[in-house]
């Protein structure tokens, strides 16, 4: 095979130039330079992802808590001894009923601890009930315990001449001489006095209910042997009302005072008003009303229930010791 000359070279070269040319003119170049190319187009645009912030657990609804009691006051026992004279009193004085006969009206029988008396004769046989009509009933505390769940104990004498119909009302002239009571009182701290004098007592009772009525005579007298202070009586009245409806441990009690007037040292005060104490069967006490403790007409002491029923006392002038 024969070689190809260098004429036969020249139409392959200018085939291979045309196919170059067409290749740079492809690639985008001419006589005025390259060409720009087209920028790519634009891809999906990354918008700014928004800060949500994180869910807020509401703070939880809370009720109101309940408007706090103020903190007890300080009771004056001045006033409180001078407001509960009259009760002790009377409770000493008409010993007879109050410590000394059953819920049926039977009378307690004679012992070494209790002497009992009707009419001038011992009462020395069981089950004798409390006779109507006109009596002189009468009692010796040797120390006696009266109240086991309380622990009141009585050293003493008392005797009362009465007038019943039906036992449920009774009028009595009580007297005591030197009778000591311990564990006495219930809203003071006379837990330890001795009870001289007499008083006009009665008692009106319906069923559950009962009221009690005292009027000490002038002249008898309290002493605190506490404080060896003497309260001495110069008049008017105490009474109470008690309902013990729900139970024996529960029920109200209303305590009235008509001009009241005892006497600590030489000063006179006297009692006005009245005061409501309910008991539940919690053995909750709340209390309502006012008593005023006046001296000359003016305004000493108070002792009442306040606006959330609890106890208080208020004195405007200290009061003499008792």
């Amino acid at each position: 095979m024969n070689p190809r000359t260098r004429s036969q070279w020249r139409p392959s070269i200018k085939s291979w130039l045309a196919a170059l040319c067409t290749l740079v003119a492809a690639c985008g170049w001419g006589t005025e330079g390259p060409l720009q190319k087209a920028p790519p187009p634009p891809g999906p645009v990354a918008l700014p992802v928004p800060t949500v912030p994180p869910p807020t657990t509401p703070e939880p609804t809370s009720t109101p808590p309940e408007p706090e009691l103020p903190p007890a006051a300080q009771l004056d026992v001045v006033a409180l001894r001078l407001y509960e004279a009259a009760s002790v009193h009377s409770s000493l004085a008409a010993g007879v009923f109050n410590y000394t006969i059953f819920d049926d009206d039977t009378l307690w029988t004679a012992s070494s601890c209790l002497q009992l008396s009707l009419d001038g004769s011992a009462v020395v046989t069981h089950g004798i009930v409390l006779p109507t009509g006109s009596h002189t009933y009468g009692a010796s505390f040797p120390g006696c315990i009266v109240d086991f769940l309380v622990g009141t104990s009585l050293n003493g004498a008392t005797v009362a001449e009465y007038t019943t119909a039906d036992r449920d009302n009774i009028t009595a002239r009580v007297s005591v001489s030197s009778l000591r009571g311990r564990l006495v009182a219930y809203r003071s701290d006379l837990y330890d006095v001795t009870a001289d004098g007499s008083g006009n007592w009665s008692r009106q009772r319906a069923g559950t209910t009962w009221a009690e009525t005292y009027q000490p005579a002038a002249g008898s007298t309290l002493a605190n042997n506490t404080t060896t202070r003497v309260a001495t009586f110069e008049g008017g009245s105490y009474s109470f009302f008690w309902d013990a409806a729900w139970t024996d441990s529960a029920g109200s009690r209303d305590e009235d005072f008509d001009d009241l007037r005892v006497a600590i040292g030489g000063t006179s005060y006297t009692l006005k008003g009245h005061l409501q104490i309910v008991y539940d069967r919690s053995s909750d006490r709340s209390y309502a009303g006012e008593v005023r403790i006046t001296r000359d007409g003016a305004l000493i002491a108070r002792i009442y229930g306040d606006e959330h029923q609890a106890l208080r006392t208020e004195t405007l002038t200290p009061l003499a010791p008792f």
